[in-house]
């Protein structure tokens, strides 16, 4: 079954093609938790991981983020969210810049989905799609999407690396459903890289939209990628 779409009252600003967006040019993360209870956000990071503002680098204004964790030992995550009663079909994009090519052991997840079995019970979530990089075999960190639910790996028709030193655009579609007429769809910087269709996407009527770092095993001890104008959308790429 498809899920009904949400009310506007997480719609910021004047352009009606904007549910939500955040471009930090408040000097701090208020944006992410603005909404009501059926659409507000939360700030989380593990110890020792950081979620920082900073002047530089930015993809637009004054302001973006980073988030570093340190997974050399521990998992360590450091993440920003919307969580709710989310648009039934929506695009979520974020710009995110990475300065290094980093030694991954497992995966390093920047951008994911997550639900919950009964919208009412936090201890009910579940991870549900994840874009992540791994370790090519050339040493290029590379991406993936990684279906959860299904402990499934869905790998781009060509490999796709990581963006070294510059901002780019990650970008996904989400119709939410509970049975086989799903649809998740992935983009960096406008590039077609997975599509998955006919298949369950969520749990229930809530889901939560994360970007930011999580790993268990990476060798540098600081690995860090920055966030700027991230937002929820009716539309995404042509």
């Amino acid at each position: 079954m498809a899920l009904g779409a949400c009310s506007d009252q997480i719609h910021l600003g004047s352009d009606p093609n904007y549910y939500w967006f955040a471009d930090h040019e408040a000097g701090n993360l208020s944006q992410w938790d603005e909404g009501g209870t059926n659409a507000g956000g939360r700030i989380l990071s593990s110890d020792g991981a950081q979620l920082t503002l900073v002047n530089s680098p930015t993809h637009s204004g004054r302001f973006a983020v980073s988030s570093a964790i340190y997974a050399a030992t521990r998992t360590s995550y450091a993440r920003l969210y919307r969580s709710g009663v989310l648009p039934n079909d929506a695009y979520f994009r974020v710009w995110m810049y990475i300065r290094q090519r980093y030694t991954i052991g497992l995966y390093w997840n920047v951008f994911e989905f997550q639900g919950r079995t009964d919208p009412a019970d936090p201890m009910t979530y579940r991870y549900l799609w994840s874009l992540d990089l791994e370790q090519a075999s050339n040493g290029e960190m590379s991406w993936y999407v990684f279906d959860d639910q299904r402990q499934y790996k869905y790998l781009p028709s060509v490999t796709t690396v990581a963006p070294i030193g510059r901002w780019f655009l990650v970008e996904a579609f989400m119709h939410q459903a509970m049975d086989n007429s799903g649809q998740v769809t992935f983009w960096i910087d406008g590039a077609l890289l997975v599509d998955v269709t006919g298949v369950p996407t969520v749990l229930s009527t809530w889901l939560s939209w994360n970007v930011g770092g999580s790993a268990s095993n990476i060798t540098e001890p600081l690995a860090e990628v920055f966030l700027d104008d991230a937002a929820i959308t009716r539309t995404g790429p042509e």
